[in-house]
């Protein structure tokens, strides 16, 4: 019997650096130069993979696509000591192999994550979306934004947007990133595998998405 299975999220965590170096010119000037950097941000999502285990092909629609139930993993971003205002952006890696509208009415295409494909047939999509946020015992409100530029706004269903959008969290319902040392909370992941008639069934497919988080001040 053939199967199905798998899918990984990667993470990416910023690492602080201080660099200094020195050089001489051919008429002896000396230049000292160096970067003092902030504390950087670090994401902690647990082991990182949402895991499908194997999937019966016999139970995949033919004409079609075919949503699998929602998993979770626990989220944590921490940046330091002292009170910050955080964004976190989130790049898919396998954007080629997106599967437009797989994921349903109420979601636009910056939400759908690839999952891979296999011999020029993509897997499939999925969404990710972040819930349970707090800091310090107290609740946040999801924010986001188009990119880096753009004005924040609230978002009611903690839909994760692919980069360039950014994210947030506010203490109130007002779209201002809160000064927070870290956050918790928990990220949600929805997979939907393409029509069985845009793949081959014949031999096992792997769910193979992955998407960098990464964190930054602003």
């Amino acid at each position: 019997m053939k199967k199905v299975s798998g899918l990984v999220m990667g993470v990416v965590c910023l690492a602080a650096s201080v660099v200094v170096h020195a050089d001489t010119s051919g008429s002896g000037n000396l230049r000292v130069i160096g970067t003092i950097t902030p504390a950087s941000c670090t994401v902690s999502i647990s082991t990182g993979v949402i895991d499908y285990g194997q999937i019966s092909a016999s139970t995949i629609l033919p004409n079609a696509f075919n949503p699998l139930h929602e998993k979770t993993l626990p989220l944590t971003v921490n940046c330091g000591t002292t009170a910050t205002q955080m964004a976190l952006s989130v790049t898919d890696t396998q954007a080629g192999s997106t599967v437009p509208g797989i994921l349903g009415t109420g979601y636009t295409e910056s939400q759908n994550f690839g999952l891979g494909a296999q011999n020029g047939r993509h897997t499939g999509g999925y969404s990710v979306r972040l819930s349970n946020l707090t800091s310090g015992g107290a609740s946040l409100h999801p924010l986001k934004r188009s990119s880096s530029g753009a004005a924040w706004t609230y978002s009611s269903n903690g839909r994760v947007d692919k980069f360039p959008y950014q994210h947030s969290w506010s203490r109130t319902t007002s779209p201002v990133p809160a000064l927070v040392n870290t956050v918790s909370g928990t990220i949600y992941v929805r997979a939907v595998i393409n029509k069985g008639s845009a793949l081959d069934l014949s031999k096992d497919v792997p769910l193979n998405g992955l998407a960098t988080l990464v964190v930054t001040r602003i």
